[in-house]
C-alpha cells in the first residue's frame, strides 16, 4: 500500500487504448480521482480529462489502492478502491455507502494486484499455502452486497513472487508466478477464466536468483500471449540481468530472453521495477531502478539514464504506460501530474 499522501495509480487497458488513473485522499479525508488521457502518443502529451471528489471518506492513516481493469472506466458498472488494516482487507464501491471486508488468514499473501471484473465485481487474489484464493466483492447495485472466498487453483507451495493482470477486453485474468529452485528460476502463468484455469511453465537457463527489492512486470495482449519480466542477479558474480519469459498457450511453450547488464556493478541498485508498454501483442519491457545514491534511473542498452534525482530508497514506482510512452506520477493530491521520460 502506498502512503495516503501519495497517489495510487492504475492503468485501465482494453487492448486498444490505455486510461491512466491516480487516486488520493485530500486533507479532509475525501477520496479523489484524477483521470488522464494521452492526447498525442507521438509526442507523449497527456491531459487531465476529469477530476472527481467522491462522496467517500478514507479511514485515518490508511493507504489506498486502486485495482486494475481490462476495460475503460466508462464501460464498467462499478469502480472500487481498497485498503488494509491488520487481517482485514476492505473494499468499497464508489456508488455504494457500504464498506465490505474479508478476513485474511494468518500467513495469507496477496497477489499484486486486485482487478475490477467486467461485471463490476472486485476480485483480489491471494495465497493460502499452495491454494490460490479469489476474494469476491459484490457491490449489490441490483441485489445484496456480499463478499466471498473461493478456491481457484492449487499447487504444492505458494510461489515466491506473483502478479496479476486482467485480460484486455475480456473476462479473465493472468496470474504470473516465479520460484527459485536450486540455482534456477521457474516461471509459470495461469490464465483464469471463471473456474477454468490453464497453466504453462518454463525454466530459465543460467544460475540466477531474484533481486531482493524488485517489482515484477507482466504483459497481457489481446491475443493472450503473455510475458513476465523480472530482474535477477547471477549466482556466480552478482551481475544483473533482465529476464523475460514469453508464453505461447497455443504451442504450449515458454521462450526466455536474457538481457545482461554487466555495465552495472554488482549490488549497486537499491531496488528495480520491470514494466511493459501496453502493446496489443508484442511485449516491450523496460527497467527502472533506484541506484545507490537514491536516484531513479532508466537502464537501457548499456546506458544508465537519470530520470529523477533523490527519490530515495523507499520509492514506490508509480509508473504508468501506454502503447508507446512511459509516465511517472509526480506530486501530491490535486497537484499530481504525469511526467513523460
Amino acid at each position: 500500500m502506498q502512503a495516503p499522501t501519495a497517489a495510487s495509480t492504475a492503468v485501465f487497458y482494453d487492448g486498444r487504448s490505455a486510461e491512466m488513473i491516480c487516486a488520493f485522499v485530500d486533507g479532509n479525508g475525501a477520496l479523489c480521482t484524477l483521470e488522464f488521457h494521452e492526447t498525442r502518443a507521438d509526442t507523449g502529451e497527456v491531459e487531465l480529462f476529469r477530476g472527481v471528489e467522491w462522496d467517500k471518506r478514507a479511514p485515518g492513516g490508511m493507504g489506498l489502492l486502486i485495482p486494475q481493469a481490462g476495460e475503460m472506466l466508462a464501460k464498467l458498472d462499478e469502480f472500487w478502491w481498497m485498503w488494509r488494516e491488520g487481517s482485514l482487507l476492505f473494499g468499497q464501491a464508489v456508488h455504494s455507502p457500504l464498506v465490505l471486508a474479508v478476513v485474511l488468514e494468518g500467513g495469507e499473501r496477496l497477489v499484486e494486484r486486485p482487478v475490477i471484473a467486467p461485471n463490476g465485481e472486485l476480485h483480489a487474489y491471494a495465497w493460502r499455502g499452495g491454494r490460490l484464493i479469489r476474494h469476491r466483492y459484490v457491490a449489490g447495485r441490483d441485489g445484496q452486497p456480499s463478499v466471498s472466498a473461493e478456491n481457484v487453483w492449487e499447487t504444492a507451495t505458494a510461489p515466491l513472487r506473483s502478479v496479476c493482470a486482467p485480460v484486455p477486453g475480456g473476462d479473465g485474468v493472468l496470474i504470473g508466478m516465479v520460484d527459485e529452485t536450486g540455482d534456477v528460476l521457474t516461471a509459470r502463468v495461469l490464465l483464469v477464466r471463471g473456474t477454468n484455469v490453464t497453466e504453462l511453465e518454463g525454466v530459465t537457463e543460467g544460475r540466477y536468483r531474484l533481486m531482493g527489492r524488485h517489482r515484477m512486470g507482466v504483459h497481457v495482449g489481446v491475443k493472450r500471449r503473455p510475458a513476465l519480466g523480472l530482474m535477477a542477479e547471477s549466482r556466480d558474480d552478482g551481475a544483473y540481468a533482465l529476464l523475460e519469459a514469453q508464453f505461447d498457450f497455443a504451442k504450449g511453450e515458454c521462450v526466455w530472453r536474457r538481457t545482461r547488464m554487466e555495465f552495472l556493478a554488482a549490488g549497486s541498485l537499491q531496488s528495480a521495477g520491470v514494466f511493459f508498454h501496453k502493446s496489443q501483442n508484442t511485449p516491450e519491457a523496460f527497467v527502472l531502478a533506484v541506484d545507490g545514491v537514491g536516484d531513479l534511473v532508466w537502464l537501457r542498452k548499456r546506458i544508465v539514464e537519470l530520470v529523477r534525482a533523490g527519490v530515495g530508497g523507499d520509492y514506490g514506482y508509480p509508473i504508468l504506460t501506454t502503447m508507446q510512452n512511459r509516465y511517472e506520477a509526480v506530486g501530491v493530491g490535486r497537484e499530481t501530474v504525469l511526467r513523460r521520460f
